[in-house]
């Protein structure tokens, strides 16, 4: 069985289809990457998964039940996490009490959520600033906090809404290093990006939508070749996303 599997998921704001008849499977322990055009409908697509929206119709399987109809914080706790494109800590509170809150999820022992929180700071390399106000951390850190968070809810799957917008070539490739550690620490990870090369050359598989519709589901190195992509996307430098 699947980890996740997407079935027909289709979503209409008005007169709008912003996601259409959407179907891929994901199997644990892949980094699935979710890239497209801007307003393809990547991000409604992980609103969907998480329950922060509902569809028109379709299902969304974990485990092989469907999480459509649940609240976030129910579909968080059958193990499905999410990061959001603009980070929103708890800027007063210290960094390590951010990620202690989001513990508590599976703790109900300040001390065991503390312990968890600790734990997941050293995993995305922020233990040295756990004393510090999340609002001074740099922007790249707090894209780190921002996963921190996910992960102490103690995830099986994790949904990475573009974790490396914004930063500098040398974060960038901090990032996508993390990001395969996670997976290789037994998270699955579904990555919505537009830093193409670091999607590309740390993805198993890559799902392109365009207009809210899959025009291609492959590894990376057959995506780059993909006329409709490469139409609709990546343009002419499409190969020099992938590593030779």
């Amino acid at each position: 069985m699947a980890l996740l599997e997407v079935r027909e998921l289709t979503k209409d704001f008005g007169g709008l289809r912003a996601v259409n008849d959407l179907s891929f499977v994901l199997e644990a322990g892949e980094i699935l990457g979710l890239i497209g055009p801007n307003g393809a409908g990547k991000t409604t697509v992980f609103n969907l998964i998480a329950g922060f929206l509902n569809p028109n119709r379709g299902k969304v399987l974990f485990k092989g039940q469907d999480l459509v109809g649940l609240k976030p914080y129910a579909v968080t706790r059958r193990g499905v996490a999410r990061t959001f494109q603009i980070v929103k800590p708890f800027r007063k509170l210290s960094v390590l009490e951010n990620v202690t809150l989001a513990a508590f999820l599976r703790h109900r022992k300040r001390k065991d959520a503390e312990a968890e929180g600790q734990g997941v700071l050293e995993q995305v390399r922020l233990d040295g600033k756990r004393t510090s106000l999340a609002e001074d951390l740099t922007l790249g850190e707090q894209k780190r906090l921002e996963i921190a968070r996910a992960l102490a809810t103690k995830p099986e799957l994790l949904l990475l809404d573009e974790p490396m917008g914004g930063l500098n070539p040398t974060e960038i490739d901090q990032a996508a290093a993390m990001v395969r550690d996670i997976c290789r620490e037994g998270v699955t990870i579904i990555w919505v990006e537009h830093v193409l090369k670091a999607i590309m050359n740390s993805s198993h598989r890559v799902v392109v939508i365009h207009h809210g519709v899959k025009i291609a589901d492959a590894p990376p190195a057959e995506v780059v070749k993909n006329p409709e992509v490469v139409a609709a996307y990546l343009g002419s430098k499409a190969e020099s996303y992938v590593a030779d």
